[in-house]
């Protein structure tokens, strides 16, 4: 997931309208990416987001050390901190990556959701959809093994909560599921006892990425399941069919949940508003748009 941002390099102050940033958690904006244009006087500092966590963003080099191919357009990027020993941060939180213009003499600041845990952060893990249109897109197809990222981070509002007593339910679409991943290896890593759910959506079969790790955990830990529904499958599919809200069906109560969402706009919205009739529940909410 990701969005873009126009600066004026070495300048690092952003515009007075981003381009395709907001996202929500807790009530506060974070960078996640609707699509829409945002006055900046009805934003926080875009490094509010971290420093009001005790984490302030921090400019930094990394090295790309593996382009993995998950899907057609699915990319999975395993970079190495060049300059710094490890980056702070939660799970759930993003960086940005420093895209040069050269025709324009500018850069863009696209920001990527971390996969990987906050106990490996000497390596980061990022997820790319290739197959979208814009710049970032681009840049995604042209890294290479041993080229070097301006980077900084972290960036965002959108991590685990303290719910205690409440079953965790995920709830993602796409590469929506990059911070989401990020918390659910941080839970099991912590030998978290309670219950947990990953809703996940995807179009086809042909875009299904980290089956193999998904059934893993089911089989290691028995609090965790999961439930991978495809909106456009074909006719020998014979797993969960539909968009991923039509899996809220088999939630008929809510009120005992904490859930996390993440995706596109249109399905954060379907998502918080099917809980809200079900019931009352902690939703930590983060929107992206891939496509800019």
């Amino acid at each position: 997931m990701s969005i873009s941002v126009l600066v004026s390099l070495p300048q690092w102050k952003l515009p007075s309208v981003y381009s395709g940033c907001g996202a929500i958690s807790e009530g506060l904006l974070a960078f996640g990416g609707n699509g829409e244009n945002l006055d900046a006087r009805l934003l926080p500092d875009h490094t509010r987001f971290s420093t009001f966590l005790g984490m302030t963003p921090r400019r930094f080099r990394a090295k790309v050390l593996h382009v993995r191919h998950l899907t057609q357009d699915v990319r999975e990027l395993i970079l190495e901190l060049v300059d710094t020993p490890t980056l702070e941060f939660l799970p759930g939180q993003s960086i940005a990556v420093t895209i040069p213009d050269e025709a324009s003499g500018l850069s863009y600041l696209r920001y990527y959701s971390l996969v990987s845990l906050p106990s490996s952060s000497h390596q980061l893990v990022l997820l790319f959809n290739a197959g979208e249109k814009g710049k970032g897109a681009t840049f995604a197809l042209e890294h290479s093994v041993g080229e070097e990222l301006d980077c900084s981070g972290p960036f965002g509002s959108f991590h685990l909560h303290e719910d205690p007593g409440r079953d965790l339910l995920f709830v993602g679409t796409g590469t929506g599921i990059a911070p989401l991943w990020s918390m659910l290896s941080s839970l099991f890593e912590q030998s978290c006892s309670q219950p947990m759910t990953l809703l996940w959506g995807l179009r086809r079969e042909s875009d299904i990425y980290y089956l193999d790790e998904l059934q893993k955990w089911a089989d290691c830990y028995k609090n965790f399941s999961f439930i991978l529904t495809l909106s456009q499958p074909a006719h020998h599919w014979k797993g969960k069919r539909g968009r991923v809200t039509h899996l809220l069906q088999e939630f008929p109560h809510v009120d005992h949940l904490a859930v996390y969402v993440c995706g596109n706009r249109k399905m954060v919205a379907e998502v918080t508003g099917l809980l809200q009739c079900k019931g009352t529940c902690p939703v930590y909410r983060e929107r992206h748009h891939e496509g800019k």
